[in-house]
Parts: C-alpha cells; sequence; structure tokens
C-alpha cells in the first residue's frame, strides 16, 4: 500500500508535546526574571529609604514617628521623607524638602499646589492623606514591587533600638522578605 504525504496523529502528539514544553521553559523562565528584577528593585528602594531615614535622622534627631497615633506607621515613613511630618511628629505645612528619590518611587512635590493643600486639623490629620492620596494618585506609603507596603517599625516592636525597615516580599505575609540588614 502507498502512503500518501501528510503526519500520522503519533507524529502530531510528538511535535505538540515538545511545543508545550518548550513554551512551559519559556513561560517560567520569565517569571523567574521578573521576580529576580522585583527582588532586585526592592533591595534598591529599601537602600533608599535608608539613605532617607539617615540623612532624616540627621535633620531632626531622631526617626520618623507619630505619636499621636494618628497615621499608620508606613504613611508616617511616607509624610515624614516627603516632608510633610516635621520633627515632632505632627504636619508641616509647607512640607520641607523631600529626602526620597523622586524617580525612583514616583513622588513629585511639584505635581501639587501648596495652595490647594486642605486644613489639615480637619478629620485628626485624614483630610490631608485624603488629599495627598487623590493628589499623588496613589497611596500615601511606600510600596514594594508587588504592591505591598514597606514595613516600617520605630520604635522597634522587640525593643531594640532604632529601626526596622523591610519587605514582606512576593507573598505579601510572613513569608519570604527580606530587611535592610539582609542586603549588605
Amino acid at each position: 500500500m502507498k502512503r500518501k504525504g501528510g503526519f500520522t496523529l503519533i507524529e502530531l502528539l510528538v511535535v505538540l508535546t515538545i511545543i508545550g514544553i518548550l513554551s512551559a521553559l519559556s513561560i517560567t523562565g520569565f517569571w523567574y526574571v521578573m521576580e529576580l528584577q522585583n527582588r532586585d528593585r526592592a533591595k534598591i528602594e529599601i537602600k533608599a529609604l535608608k539613605t532617607a531615614l539617615i540623612d532624616y535622622r540627621s535633620k531632626h534627631d531622631g526617626y520618623p514617628t507619630c505619636p499621636k497615633k494618628i497615621c499608620t506607621p508606613g504613611e508616617c515613613l511616607f509624610l515624614s521623607l516627603a516632608g510633610f511630618h516635621n520633627e515632632r511628629g505632627t504636619l508641616e505645612i509647607p512640607p520641607y524638602a523631600t529626602l526620597i528619590p523622586i524617580n525612583l518611587f514616583g513622588y513629585d512635590p511639584s505635581s501639587y499646589d501648596a495652595g490647594e493643600i486642605p486644613d489639615f486639623t480637619h478629620n485628626d490629620g485624614k483630610s490631608l492623606i485624603l488629599w495627598l492620596s487623590k493628589t499623588l494618585d496613589k497611596d500615601v506609603s511606600f510600596l514594594d514591587p508587588w504592591g505591598n507596603e514597606y514595613v516600617y517599625e520605630y520604635p522597634r516592636e522587640d525593643g531594640e533600638p532604632g529601626y526596622r525597615l523591610f519587605s514582606l516580599g512576593p507573598d505579601g505575609a510572613t513569608g519570604e522578605g527580606f530587611e535592610e540588614d539582609d542586603l549588605e
């Protein structure tokens, strides 16, 4: 019997299997590279925040704090490094000069008009936070590459001196994250 030109079912299945394996490998490789980039970005951002905290401490004789507990630690860190918190932990209007790299965190102090800043005594300061988040079109906190807020502790919960600053990592929980000490 003479065979016509074409592929058998086995040959087609082998080709499809090889294409599937190659596709899975390339997708896995892509996500691995993306994860490495996110980790590197988080390390760079933590180093930049650490440098800004050192600058803040040298200018204000202490680390950012919110003694009235009006804002979250993440909001306190952002407001302090963006110039809206002063050395007493209260709101500063007009703000000091920002201590954070504009190009790294996407915060541009020229993106708002100081004359538009609302009365910050209204609603225990929450009106300023709401105005800032609307003006900046983002949360009033520093977010890691996975969209989670960087965790800032001052004073530290473990009673040690100084502050803690870390990312919770890709899972956003207590899983794999890293602190500024892990960067050395």
